[in-house]
């Protein structure tokens, strides 16, 4: 599976999981928190994630699942749910219409263990920067020392 190996070339400030359907929009992403010294896994479904998961544990997850914004909050809920996730920070994307509509899903989306919300159109810089930052100071309920497993 050597899309999940990483790079040793470079330092890197964590890694992301990529989790979306739609390769172009993985792409993008790979690129946008790569230029910030992020390495990135792209997964186009939840079992190349399981897949990943299995191998080893990200420092931050990205979800957008296009097919349906229902599947994707069931997503977001079992990652949550897992134990060894749980000081992982996680983002959602969604397709969003209007302004009304994404503050709704918002909502949502943090209920359902969201740390971060960010509508399509992405702003590719914020989510950068919001990536980095949460990569870095971790989850709000984590410990001083990371868990792994």
């Amino acid at each position: 599976m050597a899309q999940f190996e990483h790079s040793p070339a470079h330092e890197s400030s964590g890694c992301v999981v990529v989790v979306d359907d739609d390769s172009g929009l993985r792409q993008l992403l790979k690129l946008t928190l790569e230029t910030a010294g992020l390495d990135v896994i792209e997964a186009a479904t939840e079992l190349d994630l399981q897949r990943h998961l299995a191998q080893s544990r990200p420092d931050a997850l990205i979800i957008n699942m296009q097919r349906a914004e229902a599947e994707g909050l069931k997503l977001l809920a079992r990652m949550r749910a897992r134990s060894s996730l749980a000081d992982v920070p996680i983002v959602f994307v969604a397709g969003i219409i209007d302004d009304a509509e994404a503050d709704d899903f918002r909502r949502l989306a943090l209920s359902k263990g969201a740390d971060w919300f960010e509508p399509r159109p992405l702003g590719l810089v914020d989510l950068q920067n919001r990536v980095t930052e949460l990569i870095r100071r971790g989850r709000p309920a984590q410990q001083h020392t990371r868990r792994v497993g």
